[in-house]
């Protein structure tokens, strides 16, 4: 995988020096399987994941959140800003504690505000990393380009910009993994199931992380195809997935547990 279009380490200097961040989003381990791979492969075990070592480097938590009892939760390296907020208050939840709230905002430190001025602070990060990746893709930046494009993937918005945006980093990086991943999703996101799958599978040969996996399902999952939707998603689960896609898987698999036997139709998961 090149390095440009890793978001485990994604190059994009105006954000890093503005917002002091590695665009990195929620990936839990990284590296080769066999080539051979193909959907079915679901119904096996993951692959062992070795971390590489340049990840280790970026050991800084990104968020904190903290309960009523004062016990701090913090979040990163692997996930951006706005991801580690919510990694860290799902933390908190998931030890059933009480009164989880985040305190600190990547550089800025929300500790008693009330919930709309926290949420104003994390538009305010929003706002600036979606202008700044912008730019940096106006002037040839192709990571801020896919970057960008995941953005807007992941929010349902923009569909068209996003697809023009991954596939200008394709024409770059046309093997990289996460920039296979970002337009898989955008396919997903305009409803070309087919078109995705055969996207996630090329990226699942290179980079089968617990996010890759997921996205593999939640496609899955759109097409109908529930049996190989379960399997990726206990895949992804025991793949490494964090605290937030954890939460997310639990409750399709739940979902996908109540349907069993009904003959109802799953519609497609919300990212």
């Amino acid at each position: 995988m090149t390095a440009l279009f890793d978001r485990c380490h994604v190059d994009i200097k105006p954000l890093r020096s503005l917002l002091g961040l590695g665009l990195i989003l929620g990936l839990a381990a990284c590296g080769d399987t066999s080539p051979n791979w193909e959907p079915q492969d679901m119904f096996a075990a993951p692959t062992e994941q070795k971390l590489d070592d340049r990840y280790r480097a970026m050991i800084d938590f990104k968020a904190m959140a903290r309960d009523a009892n004062g016990k701090e939760y913090a979040a990163g390296p692997t996930a951006t800003v706005l991801g580690a907020v919510e990694e860290a208050v799902t933390m908190c939840q998931q030890s059933n504690a009480q009164g989880c709230k985040a305190v600190r905002v990547g550089l800025t430190w929300v500790d008693g505000l009330d919930q709309v001025s926290i949420e104003a602070v994390i538009s305010t990060y929003r706002d600036t990393m979606t202008a700044e990746a912008y730019q940096a893709a106006g002037q040839g930046n192709m990571g801020a380009a896919n970057w960008l494009a995941y953005h807007y993937a992941v929010r349902g918005e923009n569909l068209e910009e996003a697809e023009r945006l991954s596939r200008q980093a394709l024409q770059v990086a046309p093997d990289d993994a996460g920039a296979l991943d970002t337009y898989g999703l955008i396919l997903y996101r305009q409803g070309r199931y087919q078109e995705a799958e055969d996207v996630f599978v090329r990226v699942n040969k290179a980079m089968p992380t617990a996010e890759h996996i997921a996205h593999f399902a939640d496609n899955a999952l759109a097409m109908g195809k529930t049996d190989m939707a379960r399997a990726a998603y206990q895949r992804a689960l025991q793949a490494g997935a964090g605290p937030v896609l954890s939460q997310t898987i639990q409750k399709r698999l739940l979902a996908l547990d109540l349907n069993a036997g009904t003959g109802s139709g799953m519609p497609a998961p919300a990212q």
